[in-house]
């Protein structure tokens, strides 16, 4: 248990981005979902315009989930540095540390706007096959 605890007392929480940062990469994702579902309009107008569109939205999207996976990977690593799970599960007394570890995943939770991300890129996605078929279908 000793080693444990002296492990334990190396563990560093990590500091919550700022809300702009947060802001950032959510309107970075959005827009980013927006200019590839662009590329089915701009396909029927401008074959250059849509390769633009692929290529800046598949470069934002690349910075974007890049920056999710490391979101992801923060958080898993406090629970698995602190145990928190295993803890949790077996009814232990928590550390000083344990409650901060714990603060930083609930708080990164509380502020992602991957939700709303998610949300906003499932309605364009929509938006962009009903108007894709309409173009195919000679509505528009």
């Amino acid at each position: 248990m000793n080693e444990t605890v002296s492990n334990l007392t190396n563990i560093r929480i990590p500091e919550g981005y700022s809300i702009r940062r947060i802001q950032f990469y959510f309107w970075l994702g959005l827009v980013s979902a927006i200019l590839l579902r662009l590329i089915i309009i701009a396909d029927y107008y401008n074959g250059i315009l849509s390769k633009a569109l692929f290529y800046l939205g598949v470069i934002g999207y690349l910075i974007f989930f890049a920056h999710r996976y490391h979101v992801a990977t923060r958080r898993v690593a406090v629970l698995r540095n602190l145990e928190l799970l295993e803890k949790i599960e077996t009814r232990q007394s928590l550390s000083k540390t344990d409650y901060e570890g714990l603060e930083y995943i609930l708080w990164s939770l509380s502020v992602s706007k991957e939700r709303l991300n998610y949300l906003t890129i499932f309605a364009f996605s929509i938006l962009a096959i009903a108007v894709s078929l309409m173009f195919d279908m000679g509505f528009i």
